[in-house]
């Protein structure tokens, strides 16, 4: 009767441990929905924006026939969801999920003994690596596809059974030692080789870690297990040197992984550290089986926790997160998101400097409120051009939205040129298509449009454009088309990017009602400090706009004033911009740092200073 009862109350006891691991899954699972579709969406989108994932026969084959060709190919595929980040989040949300499931299904076959909340926390370790790793946006979904076909290719062998029950309820060798070893041997050939294909060097995981389930069978000899490892990783070298003859890429790219990260032959410490861990953990599960459990479960714990809140600042970079934010809502022209975003942290690199520039001018706040920002010059204004993808788009985004279609052109061509792995570009080639559009040159807009026609996302977009194109009327018509023909210089020309006001001032003459352009015009004099063109300048717009009198010009037109000794215009200058300057001007002569901290984020104190 005891016996019955303790019985009882450990199947009872189980089925509690099943549903708290059920739910420690699940709080997990919605944690990494929330972490990808709220705080850090903006990186899905980035992913999204270095590839064009296309749905056609040929990108197929150009995939497929090489090692890991098939990861990257189901990558790209689940990466082009990311352009919608609740998808994107789901996407990202079941492979991590999964992950961890295989991470702590191989362990169970390692140790079957293993209490369930040991091996949940040793699982923990690969999954926690690879979360923290995902921190580098030069990561691609690539590699944790080759991670976790590698992975539960591991789980299939281990669950290669060679017993059966017999009428006894005793399980019994369904073979002898020759043929089970020759299956075994089998089995590790034909993985090694398959694995290798669809996930390229992550299959070193498989190689290893069946190497140490063979070694954890005590009932093989130490010959045998000794063979084994030589057979698997001489299988494993031999089907790297078959492929290194096939392939015209370098052996140091096939080692690396082929497209496991956006810089094509660099190999990063996470990168060892998850496959290590994959390895290292179901041999500690095996190990940890045999000791004490009371205290295993919550030391790992503790550990872990400790470990992310350490390095997580680290892999997550927060500068490099905010400007990815940046790019994100200037792909997406959410002007006020920009503006709120600033306000709250300060932009102080050139890109989110731009970026906040253009949101203030799109929303017609750039000549009032340019300098409670910090200023980089005119370089923040209008970067100049640096081979690197964000700063290239954000610019030629600047440029177009001013109407230099083909500086927008130039500028987006050669940011998806300076994408690391050489692939194309989704976001790019929409906007390439729109300023062959606007251009007028439908012939090279079409092929652009063919392209986006083989995608799932830009498809719909891409066949509408095409349809338009086949009314040039409609396209004069259309609400940005037509707007930007209007904005646009007639003539194709060069121009230096040291006389860059000047083509603003083109782009004013042409449409006065090119808001965009005025603001820029009227600033970027400013921000050289160059007073006499800021006047020449304003004196233009004043001919055609007399009202014209923002706060940058009120504010510069005090400033010249006095430094000339003449008296500030009271019709043109509030009383409150004389008081500020005057107020300014005794704490700048009394150079007490406390007077002028006010004053840091002013036009006067940008004139007169040099930071």
């Amino acid at each position: 009767m005891a016996k019955e009862i303790r019985n009882g109350y450990g199947a009872k006891a189980s089925s509690s441990s099943k549903y708290i691991l059920a739910g420690i899954f699940s709080a997990i699972a919605v944690f990494i929905y929330y972490f990808w579709a709220v705080p850090y969406r903006a990186a899905l989108s980035y992913r999204e924006q270095l590839q064009l994932f296309q749905t056609t026969d040929t990108y197929f084959n150009s995939l497929a026939g090489r090692p890991g060709g098939p990861a990257t190919y189901i990558g790209e595929f689940l990466t082009q969801f990311f352009n919608d980040f609740r998808i994107g989040a789901a996407v990202m949300c079941g492979l991590m999920t999964l992950f961890l499931l295989i991470c702590y299904l191989v362990n169970r076959k390692f140790a079957p003994s293993i209490p369930r909340f040991t091996n949940l926390s040793l699982s923990l370790l690969p999954f926690f690596s690879m979360f923290l790793f995902f921190g580098n946006p030069d990561v691609t979904l690539t590699f944790m596809i080759a991670i976790i076909v590698s992975a539960a290719g591991t789980y299939l062998f281990t669950i290669a059974d060679f017993n059966r029950r017999n009428a006894a309820g005793k399980y019994q060798p369904i073979c002898n030692k020759t043929t089970r070893c020759a299956i075994t041997y089998l089995l590790m050939i034909a993985g090694t080789s398959l694995l290798y294909w669809l996930a390229g060097p992550a299959s070193v995981i498989f190689t290893l870690t069946t190497t140490a389930y063979i070694y954890t069978d005590r009932e093989a000899s130490f010959l045998y297990k000794a063979i084994y490892a030589t057979v698997a990783v001489g299988c494993l070298a031999a089907n790297i040197y078959a492929w290194s003859c096939i392939l015209t890429y370098p052996i140091g790219y096939q080692l690396t992984g082929i497209g496991y990260m956006m810089i094509p032959d660099m190999v990063y410490t996470g990168q060892i550290i998850v496959a290590a861990l994959c390895v290292v953990v179901p041999v500690l599960a095996a190990v940890f089986a045999r000791m004490p459990q009371k205290a295993i479960a919550p030391t790992l714990a503790a550990v872990e926790i400790l470990a992310v809140i350490f390095f997580y600042p680290k892999s997550y970079d927060r500068t490099t997160y905010r400007l990815i934010d940046y790019d994100y809502m200037v792909r997406a022209n959410n002007w006020k998101g920009i503006l709120d975003y600033s306000d709250k942290h300060d932009p102080d690199l050139p890109l989110s400097v731009s970026a906040t520039n253009l949101a203030a001018g799109m929303t017609g706040q750039l000549d009032c409120r340019a300098f409670d920002y910090r200023q980089h010059g005119a370089e923040g204004l209008i970067p100049p051009f640096v081979k690197e993808t964000l700063s290239s788009w954000t610019t030629g985004e600047i440029f177009f939205q001013l109407g230099m279609i083909n500086s927008a052109q130039r500028f987006y061509f050669e940011g998806m040129e300076a994408i690391p792995n050489y692939n194309k570009s989704g976001r790019a080639i929409k906007r390439l298509a729109e300023t062959a559009i606007i251009r007028g040159e439908y012939s090279l807009a079409k092929k652009y449009l063919a392209i986006l026609e083989n995608t799932i996302f830009y498809k719909k977009w891409a066949q509408r454009n095409l349809d338009l194109l086949n009314n040039p009327e409609a396209v004069d018509k259309h609400p940005l088309y037509g707007s930007m023909r209007k904005k646009m210089i007639d003539e194709d020309y060069l121009f230096s990017e040291g006389e860059l006001d000047k083509t603003l001032g083109q782009l004013y003459l042409k449409d006065s009602g090119n808001n965009l352009a005025k603001q820029y015009l009227i600033l970027y004099p400013l921000l050289q400090r160059d007073l006499n063109k800021f006047a020449q300048y304003m004196g233009v717009v004043a001919e055609t706009q007399p009202s014209y009198n923002p706060l940058l010009a009120q504010q510069a037109l005090a400033f010249i004033s006095m430094k000339n000794g003449q008296p500030i215009p009271k019709n043109i200058v509030p009383q409150a911009v004389e008081q500020s300057l005057r107020n300014f001007a005794q704490a700048w002569t009394s150079k007490n740092p406390s007077l002028l901290e006010p004053y840091r984020r002013t036009l006067f104190h940008y004139l007169l200073s040099q930071e």
